[in-house]
């Protein structure tokens, strides 16, 4: 789907690894009592946290925020190389605002965390979100 605008963040030279930093800041300020970030070729893949009792996985959808920035003639200008780290950079930095967002409206009594963060609620395999796309949920929903 090509958007009709620009993302937000498209033009960033920030490096990821800043906005991850950033992200874990703002997850500790905000009460996070544990961050793990898991890693895939040298690279965090996805930042497990802890809120409120509850854990939560944020991926990063990398090749779908690639996808949507070299659409069309521009991806033929760059190296494979320098599509893959720009939306690297784009996907965790938009990762960043929106974590901040959610957490903002958490803080300022207008959300729960698992309001905002409960299709990331991980259980130390996989997402809720994950397996609602699995099918999983309704299977459970169907033996009981």
């Amino acid at each position: 789907m090509k958007a009709k605008f620009n993302i937000k963040n498209y033009t960033t030279e920030v490096p990821a690894d800043r906005s991850i930093l950033e992200i874990e800041k703002l997850l500790t300020l905000f009460g996070a009592s544990a961050i793990i970030k898991e890693y895939t070729s040298e690279r965090v893949h996805s930042l497990t946290f802890r809120l409120q009792d509850e854990t939560f996985r944020l991926p990063a959808n990398v090749k779908g925020v690639e996808k949507i920035l070299f659409e069309g003639i521009r991806a033929q200008r760059d190296s494979e190389k320098r599509r893959a780290d720009k939306a690297y950079r784009v996907s965790r930095r938009i990762l960043k605002d929106w974590t901040h967002a959610q957490l903002s409206l958490i803080a300022s009594g207008q959300a729960h965390a698992m309001e905002i963060f409960i299709t990331y609620m991980y259980d130390g395999k996989t997402t809720l979100f994950q397996k609602l796309m699995e099918g999983k949920l309704l299977t459970a929903k169907k033996e009981k």
